[in-house]
C-alpha cells in the first residue's frame, strides 16, 4: 500500500491533481488500518521525497533558485548553494499541495523574479532576495483573482521588461524597478483587450528590440527606451495590415540581427537599428522558400547560424552583418545533403555545434569560423548512429552536454579548454537508461544541471569544477505523522 504514496508526479496540473488524490485515499487506507492497532503502537508515518522536477535554475546572490515539486506543498520556489546541507522550500506561497508554480524566474537588482499564483491573485509578479521573508508579490496588476500572466522577463537599460494583462490593455509591454510603484505599463501599442503580444524581447543595449502587432502594420519589429513616446515601431517589412513572419533576434554592435519573410525573398537575414534603418543583409536562397536561417548564435563580430542554398543543404553559415560578409562556413556534408548543423554554443573563440558529415551520425562539431577550423570533436557513439548532442552550454570556458551512447544512455559531457575530443564525467543513471541532463549553470564552485535519476525522477545535480566528482542534491525528508 505505501508504494501508492510514491507514484509518479505526471506533468499536467490536472494529471497532478488526480495523482494527489490517490494520494490521499492512501492516507486514508492508512488511517483505516491505524485504528485496528494497540493504543501503545506507534502512528504511522508518511515520508515525502525532498523534492522533484526542479525547473528555472536562476543565480542571484551567489544562491541557486528553482521552482520544485514536494507532494504536500506542491509546486513552489526553492533556494540551493548548491550543497543538500543548503537546499531548502524557500517559500510556501500557495498553501496546501496546489502549488503557485513560479515561473520565468529572471534575476534583477540581486533578486530573482517571477510569475507565481498564490491563490487569490492569479498569476502575478513576484520576487525574492532569497530569503523567506524577501520572497514578495511586486503588484497585482489585474486586480482580483484574475491573472496578468506576466511573461518573457527581460532585463535592459535598468529595468525589468515584461509582458502582461492588466484586464483592459490586453498583453502589452511593461516594465519594473521591483517596486509596486515602478510597476507600469511601457505603452499601449494596439488598443483593446487584445493587445500587441509583444514576444521576442531582446535588449540592445540599454533600449529593448521586440516584435509587436499593431492595427497598422501587424506583427513587426518595435523598439522601447522605457517611455511611451520611446516606443516605436522599426519596420514594415510586409505594408499594411498582414504580419510579418518574423523569428531569431539576436544583437551584433548595436544592431538588431533577425530573420524575416517580406513575401518575395522568403525566410532570410535581415538587420535594423533603434533609427529604423532596416534593411535584408543577404538572399541567400533566391526566391519565396528563402534559406531559412537558425539556430543563430553571436560570436565576436559574427553572427553563426544554420541555412541553406541553392547547392548546399543545410550548413553553417555566418554573417558579420553585410552581404559581402554573408557566406557559407563549410560543406560538411558535401553536395546537396544537409549536416543540418544545430545547437550552437560559443565557448571562448569556438562555435561547437551538433552535425553530421554522412558518414558519422549527428555528432559534435567545433568551427573557429574558418573551413579548415570546421572539424569533428568526438564520433560519441561510433559509425553513422547518432549521438545527437544536446543542450550545449558554456561554463566558465567549458563545454557541457548531453549526448546518447549506447550502453549509458544519455548522459552528461564535456570539453575542457584546449580539450581535442569530449568526455563522459558520470553515468548519472547508471545502465543503458537516460538521465537526460539539461540546465547547466554555474554556481560558485559548481556546475548544477537537472537530470534524472535511477527511478526515473528528475532531480538537482551538482558537478565540482575541481574533482569534476557528480552528487544529487537533496533536502532534509519531510516526515508527517498521522494522528
Amino acid at each position: 500500500m505505501g508504494a501508492c504514496l510514491h507514484a509518479p508526479i505526471l506533468g499536467s496540473r490536472e494529471h497532478l491533481f488526480v495523482t494527489l488524490l490517490l494520494r490521499r485515499l492512501c492516507i486514508f487506507l492508512l488511517l483505516a488500518a491505524s485504528t485496528s492497532a494497540s493504543a501503545d503502537e506507534p502512528s504511522p508515518e508518511i515520508h515525502e521525497l525532498g523534492f522533484t522536477s526542479p525547473a528555472g535554475l536562476t543565480v542571484a546572490r551567489g544562491q541557486l533558485l528553482f521552482g520544485a515539486f514536494r507532494p504536500s506543498t506542491g509546486f513552489e520556489l526553492w533556494v540551493s548553494d548548491g550543497a543538500s546541507g543548503g537546499t531548502r522550500e524557500l517559500a510556501d506561497i500557495r498553501a496546501g499541495f496546489r502549488g503557485s508554480y513560479p515561473a520565468f524566474l529572471t534575476a534583477f537588482e540581486n533578486r530573482v523574479f517571477f510569475a507565481a499564483d498564490n491563490g487569490a491573485f492569479g498569476l502575478e509578479l513576484w520576487a525574492s532576495d532569497g530569503t523567506s521573508a524577501g520572497t514578495k508579490l511586486i503588484k497585482d496588476i489585474r486586480p482580483g483573482p484574475e491573472a496578468s500572466m506576466p511573461n518573457a522577463l527581460t532585463v535592459a537599460g535598468g529595468y525589468l521588461y515584461f509582458v502582461a494583462d492588466d484586464g483592459v490593455h490586453g498583453h502589452e509591454l511593461w516594465k519594473t524597478r521591483g517596486t509596486p510603484d515602478t510597476t507600469t505599463l511601457v505603452a499601449d501599442i494596439s488598443p483593446g483587450p487584445q493587445g500587441s503580444t509583444p514576444r521576442n524581447l531582446t535588449a540592445v543595449g540599454d533600449q529593448l528590440f521586440f516584435v509587436a502587432a499593431d492595427p497598422t502594420a501587424g506583427a513587426e519589429v518595435w523598439v522601447s527606451d522605457g517611455t511611451s513616446m520611446g516606443t516605436k515601431r522599426l519596420t514594415d517589412i510586409n505594408p499594411g495590415p498582414a504580419d510579418t513572419p518574423i523569428q531569431s533576434l539576436v544583437v551584433l554592435d548595436d544592431s538588431l540581427v533577425f530573420v524575416a519573410s517580406d513575401g518575395v525573398h522568403g525566410m532570410e537575414l535581415w538587420k535594423t537599428d533603434a533609427k529604423a534603418n532596416t534593411r535584408l543583409i543577404k538572399d541567400i536562397r533566391q526566391g519565396e522558400e528563402g534559406s531559412r536561417p537558425r539556430y543563430l548564435a553571436r560570436s565576436g563580430t559574427h553572427i553563426y547560424f544554420q541555412a541553406t542554398d541553392a547547392n548546399h543543404g543545410y550548413e553553417l553559415w555566418k554573417t558579420d552583418g553585410t552581404a559581402a560578409g554573408t557566406r557559407l562556413v563549410k560543406d560538411i556534408r558535401k553536395g546537396p545533403e544537409s549536416s543540418l548543423p544545430s545547437h550552437l554554443a560559443v565557448v571562448g573563440d569556438d562555435i561547437y555545434f551538433a552535425a553530421t558529415d554522412g558518414k558519422q551520425g549527428v555528432e559534435l562539431w567545433r568551427s573557429d569560423g574558418s573551413g579548415e577550423g570546421t572539424r569533428l570533436v568526438s564520433d560519441i557513439n561510433p559509425g553513422p548512429d547518432s549521438s545527437s548532442p544536446g543542450q550545449l552550454t558554456a561554463v566558465e570556458g567549458t563545454l557541457y552536454f548531453a549526448a546518447g551512447h549506447p550502453s549509458h544512455g544519455w548522459e552528461v559531457w564535456r570539453v575542457a579548454a584546449g580539450a581535442k575530443a569530449a568526455s563522459m564525467l558520470a553515468d548519472v543513471r547508471p545502465g543503458r537508461d537516460s538521465s537526460y541532463p539539461s540546465g547547466f549553470m554555474g554556481v560558485d564552485r559548481r556546475i548544477v544541471f537537472v537530470g534524472d535519476d535511477e527511478s526515473g525522477k528528475a532531480r538537482l545535480w551538482t558537478i565540482d569544477a575541481s574533482t569534476l566528482s557528480i552528487q544529487r542534491v537533496s533536502a532534509p525528508v519531510a516526515t508527517r505523522t498521522i494522528p
